[in-house]
């Protein structure tokens, strides 16, 4: 429970008025003794003053915080548009942390979100730590993120069907004749990428085929990933010497990623999809745009930012918000050797 004015300034021996005066600089002055007593008081009990004082006589600011990856990833730039815009249609306004996947650097932000009175957060990460659920104690949290983890203290959650956006991923290239389908994988502290290799795995299984650790490779959700991923899997030295043959298919976790891996192709000299054939999960715009155009699953990206608003208005109101689920839609370019219809 958040510390109260009162609290403060009976542990400092004053009035809450002081300790206003205090805050705000005036209108009345403080004596330097007061004046250290309410500070120190504060400092012990950790208090954060509400920043947005109308918010106490509202109740709500109508401001929502968005805690997100970086946007430099084309899938969560979408993402955050599209929750910018669901926001605003609501009359909602939004505001904007980008999320440290090694550290707790985005704690400040959800400290200021508690001093805001900020109504709701949607964390568009798996990277949501127990520690940030502290932070904002009885703050409404939705997350987007996969189906195959919980994110502990959210009020509800968006989850994308990895599992599934892989099967119908690596089902495509199958039918294009591969039998040996490598996967350059998400890093290991990925929920969404643990989710995204166990559909590799299940469906080449299920299918008779190999899948085994000399296939895969693990790498940042980045282009500089992809590339060095890449080429340990296809370059003139790869990581498996004991693999007689090199990988015609590769199912790649993210569109960020592809763009490294035709990078590395283009450096080993492999044509794409002649010497070895792509697929991908996030089916973002820039995937069509790319050369070739990457064919790859999209994520529902509107009918995500729908649902995780509409969750955090219904917990507003109290209301129990179950987990949402919602799968991808195959988007065919030329990276795996089909002709789409939509040309580059």
């Amino acid at each position: 429970m958040a510390v109260t004015r009162a609290q403060v300034a009976l542990a400092a021996g004053v009035s809450p008025a002081v300790v206003s005066y205090v805050i705000n600089g005036g209108p009345r002055p403080v004596s330097a003794h007061a004046r250290e007593r309410v500070e120190k008081a504060i400092a012990e009990l950790d208090y954060r003053p509400n920043a947005v004082a109308s918010a106490l006589r509202r109740g709500s600011t109508r401001m929502i915080g968005l805690l997100t990856e970086s946007p430099i990833n084309p899938f969560f730039a979408e993402l955050a548009e599209a929750i910018a815009k669901e926001a605003t249609q609501n009359g909602l306004a939004l505001t904007l942390g980008i999320v440290d996947i090694v550290g707790e650097k985005h704690v400040p932000f959800l400290k200021s979100v508690v001093d805001h009175r900020i109504d709701g957060v949607i964390a568009a990460t798996d990277q949501y730590s127990q520690l940030a659920s502290k932070v904002l104690g009885t703050v409404p949290v939705v997350s987007i993120q996969s189906t195959n983890s919980h994110v502990h203290g959210t009020s509800g959650e968006v989850s994308f069907d990895n599992e599934h956006a892989a099967r119908i991923t690596v089902e495509h290239l199958m039918e294009h004749g591969y039998t040996e389908i490598a996967c350059i994988a998400g890093p290991w502290h990925s929920t969404s990428a643990d989710g995204r290799i166990i559909g590799w795995r299940e469906t080449l299984m299920s299918a008779g085929l190999r899948a085994g650790e000399d296939l895969v490779e693990h790498a940042e959700f980045s282009a500089s990933g992809g590339r060095s991923a890449t080429h340990t899997l296809l370059g003139p030295m790869p990581r498996h010497h004991s693999r007689s043959t090199r990988p015609r298919a590769i199912f790649i976790s993210s569109d960020v990623q592809a763009i490294g891996v035709l990078q590395a192709c283009a450096e080993l000299g492999l044509r794409v999809p002649d010497d070895v054939a792509l697929a991908s999960i996030d089916g973002t715009d820039l995937a069509l745009r790319l050369s070739p155009p990457l064919t790859s699953v999209r994520q529902p990206v509107d009918q995500m930012a729908t649902k995780a608003i509409g969750a955090l208005l219904a917990s507003a109101e109290g209301l129990p918000i179950p987990t949402q689920i919602v799968r991808g839609t195959l988007i065919v370019g030329r990276s795996c050797g089909c002709t789409p219809a939509v040309q580059d």
